[in-house]
């Protein structure tokens, strides 16, 4: 990271070349690559700045835009692209959706893995976040899955019952961990945070309604990713972990990108 805006963190380029935003959640404990393996990737022509979540406790996806729209890096510059993973995929299409109306051009977008977060996101990051925790012995990972799992079919598909929920087994198996590892009580209490504050950011991207543009949207995807989100489409033999990271898709974003600045 070589600046920073408040809304936004700089990744990669110089600050001259073509402005190329990227929406995902950093610091989530997800064991993925992130936008910051790509921009690694990516030439120094390709401004690349990412989303930055507000530090404020919001629920509703309008706050989110909001807080990207009003920081925007290199204020008054044309954004030449918009790039979401995930559920940030959402977000970086309405995103686009409020840059077009700004400046009367469409930027490239380009999705990752996109899809609009439900049950089954928040169960795998989860149970991701909970083998990550290696202070914990596997009897004590498999406690928490199974209550986990429990909590699970005790929601039945309500997304805001189940996040609550989460973020409680998140926070018991996190204060064992934390305590083994040596972490102190104060970060300890701002990584579990982040859990928290990830699963808000997920909630509120479901309120993100599908506009007749996010089809026109180029999605990149990993060979386990089912597809479906947009009508242009391209998988790599990656897999989702390594799919930001993949030198292969770094070109094809670095082709699309060049064309379209």
């Amino acid at each position: 990271m070589t600046s920073a805006s408040q809304g936004w963190d700089r990744l990669g380029g110089g600050g001259q070349g073509a402005l190329v935003l990227a929406v995902d959640f950093d610091g989530s404990t997800r064991q993925e690559a992130t936008f910051r393996d790509l921009a690694r990737l990516l030439p120094d022509r390709l401004d690349v700045w990412h989303a930055v979540p507000p530090t404020a406790d919001l629920e509703r996806a309008d706050q989110y835009l909001a807080w990207w729209l009003e920081t925007l890096p290199r204020s008054g510059e044309r954004v030449s692209a918009v790039l979401g993973y995930c559920a940030g995929g959402v977000y970086a299409a309405a995103l686009a959706d409020a840059i077009e109306l700004r400046q009367e051009v469409r930027p490239e977008v380009v999705l990752f893995n996109p899809g609009s977060p439900n049950t089954a996101t928040l169960s795998r990051d989860l149970f991701g976040a909970l083998g990550s925790m290696t202070a914990l012995n596997e009897d004590e990972r498999q406690r928490f899955r199974q209550r986990a799992e429990e909590v699970a079919k005790h929601c039945a598909g309500d997304f805001a019952a189940l996040a609550e929920e989460f973020c409680a087994v998140y926070v018991d198996a996190s204060r064992i961990a934390f305590d083994r590892w040596g972490i102190e009580g104060e970060v300890g209490d701002e990584l579990m945070g982040l859990f928290r504050a990830y699963t808000r950011y997920l909630s509120a991207a479901r309120q993100l309604e599908r506009q007749p543009r996010w089809v026109d949207a180029l999605s990149i995807n990993s060979a386990d990713h089912e597809g479906g989100f947009t009508d242009r489409e391209t998988s790599f033999d990656a897999s989702r972990a390594d799919l930001l990271r993949s030198p292969a898709v770094a070109a094809a974003v670095t082709a699309t990108l060049t064309v379209s600045s």
